[in-house]
């Protein structure tokens, strides 16, 4: 967290909090935000100025590597960012998941990374966990659809720390802006067949909600 802090003081204007009334002192809850970046700002600016308000150490869910998947030199970034990612998950108890958008091989990975997951937010009866459900960039910081998947873990995530804690992640006149929402209580659909995509629905409208018309996409 004092990482976190000492990051977040680097970004100038600072951030501002819209809401901040809205973040619980106390867990267990699930905190989803856009993933917000754009040429010379990354997603990571964001995570650690949300990190550092929040009232404890978070559980951060992250990618295993930057990657295109188009060959070269991509794969060169990808295996660099991979022994990278690695080691900072390693130092700050994150949880690394395969990246965006999903291959055929990565499923073993996948399924350990959500196992590690669920060991941590077990042994932690007060755990806040972080996600970026679309796991990835998007064109113009337009909000987009996470991949097929995504909502089945939001839901098992769900289950296990009952509440969720909406963020919009957007900048407002070069300053950058974090919108906090009220908590919530995912509605678990009766439906077996569109659980996914009616869990997906649900999460991304509460993050949308927060965000500027522009950027709210398919979920405006």
């Amino acid at each position: 967290m004092q990482d976190c802090r000492e990051i977040s003081a680097g970004i100038s204007p600072p951030p501002v909090f819209r809401g901040q009334e809205n973040i619980p002192q106390r867990g267990p809850y699930l905190v989803t935000l856009n993933h917000y970046s754009r040429r010379g700002f990354l997603i990571l600016w964001a995570a650690a100025a949300l990190g550092a308000g929040l009232p404890k150490s978070s559980i951060w869910l992250m990618t295993a590597a930057w990657t295109k998947r188009s060959g070269g030199l991509d794969r060169v970034i990808t295996w660099l960012t991979h022994i990278l990612f690695k080691r900072v998950a390693e130092c700050y108890s994150l949880v690394t998941m395969p990246a965006m958008p999903p291959a055929p091989g990565d499923a073993a990975e996948r399924a350990l990374s959500i196992r590690r997951l669920m060991i941590k937010i077990r042994g932690d009866p007060e755990a806040v966990v972080c996600i970026a459900p679309e796991g990835m960039d998007f064109p113009g910081s337009v909000l987009g659809r996470p991949h097929p998947g995504t909502g089945r873990l939001l839901l098992q995530m769900a289950r296990q720390l009952k509440r969720i804690l909406p963020v919009g992640v957007y900048e407002e006149a070069g300053q950058l802006i974090l919108h906090i929402g009220q908590l919530y209580v995912l509605e678990i659909p009766s439906e077996r067949e569109n659980v996914d995509q009616m869990v997906i629905d649900q999460v991304m409208r509460q993050i949308a909600a927060l965000l500027p018309d522009e950027l709210r996409g398919s979920f405006g």
